[in-house]
């Protein structure tokens, strides 16, 4: 009776571990431009994210009509590494626009995702 209740008490805490795992990855939590919007055209969009990134492994693509638009600068918000601001080489011009991202949070957990917002006239 004791084997089984150690085996089951390992079992349970082993479990825990695998599914706080889960969790240890960077969501996004918001972004600016917001998701499904139409804004004037930002200077440069930020994400949010649940914990820290490192920005210098982290990826994001932004694209218009399948074209890929140039991407100036990608860095954390100074000590917020949970905000990461993406700064376009160009201004953004009137259009659909989809944002990709693969993010590395500080504990090296490997996230992705993807939105897409409009730029109005």
């Amino acid at each position: 009776m004791r084997l089984k209740t150690t085996l089951t008490t390992a079992m349970l805490v082993g479990s825990m571990f695998a599914a706080s795992s889960v969790w240890a990855h960077a969501h996004l939590q918001s972004q600016t431009p917001a998701a499904d919007s139409t804004v004037s055209a930002p200077s440069e969009l930020r994400l949010v994210f649940s914990e820290g990134v490192e920005a210098a492994f982290t990826k994001v693509t932004i694209s218009r009509d399948g074209a890929n638009i140039a991407v100036k600068s990608l860095a954390t918000d100074g000590n917020d590494k949970k905000t990461l601001i993406v700064t376009p080489a160009a201004p953004l011009t009137a259009g659909s626009y989809k944002v990709e991202w693969h993010a590395v949070s500080v504990d090296t957990h490997k996230s992705e995702g993807a939105y897409g917002f409009k730029v109005g006239q």
